[in-house]
């Protein structure tokens, strides 16, 4: 996880070459979060390498380069609601780091279409962080390619060597069996994401 003033070093790189098509000096490093040390923001941008967020290329002038983008994702946490009866409002000063899930590199999102998942609570228009996985725990939502084209979100059970059931979760719709060669796990739910 990057500090601060590391992420506030990657965002001027970042925006800087966006703006000039090219990287930033060292002294305009420093002199964009507040120091004078271009020594200081040698480091920041070491350490930004480590992360692999940047390369460096020695031998040229201005020769940073970004690799990956990254970016802290924190929300205040004001404590806990009931949804049933009421409780006391109590504040709380924690921090709700969402990072972790957002950034993980074998996490991807996808926007639901339809509503064949509705009773586990996954709507359409919803987003649904998935985890790349080949194998599904037992009572997760997972990502499955049917023939190698079609992609559908259900829960997925193993009824013999042969043959797979992708079950939904809304009474409207049929469970789907399928011989299992034709089906591929792409991931599973570890996450969702709804916007109001």
């Amino acid at each position: 996880m990057l500090t601060v003033k590391e992420q506030e070093v990657y965002d001027f790189i970042l925006e800087y070459q966006n703006d000039n098509g090219y990287s930033p000096l060292l002294r305009e490093i420093a002199s964009s979060i507040g120091i004078k040390s271009k020594g200081v923001a040698h480091r920041y941008i070491k350490s930004l390498e480590k992360h692999g967020l940047i390369a460096c290329r020695s031998n040229k002038h201005r020769g940073l380069n970004i690799i990956g983008h990254k970016k802290i994702f924190n929300i205040n946490s004001w404590g806990k609601i009931s949804a049933g009866g009421p409780i006391e409002a109590v504040p709380d000063k924690d921090i709700l780091e969402l990072e972790h899930m957002f950034s993980n590199e074998k996490c991807y999102a996808l926007k639901v279409q339809g509503d064949s998942m509705i009773e586990a609570g996954i709507n359409d228009g919803d987003w649904v962080i998935v985890e790349k996985k080949n194998k599904i725990p037992k009572s997760k939502v997972a990502v499955i390619l049917i023939d190698n084209q079609d992609v559908t979100l259900k829960y997925y059970k193993l009824l013999n060597k042969n043959t797979v059931e992708l079950i939904p979760a809304n009474k409207k719709f049929n469970t789907m069996e399928y011989d299992i060669s034709r089906i591929s796990i792409q991931g599973v739910v570890i996450g969702q994401i709804r916007v109001y």
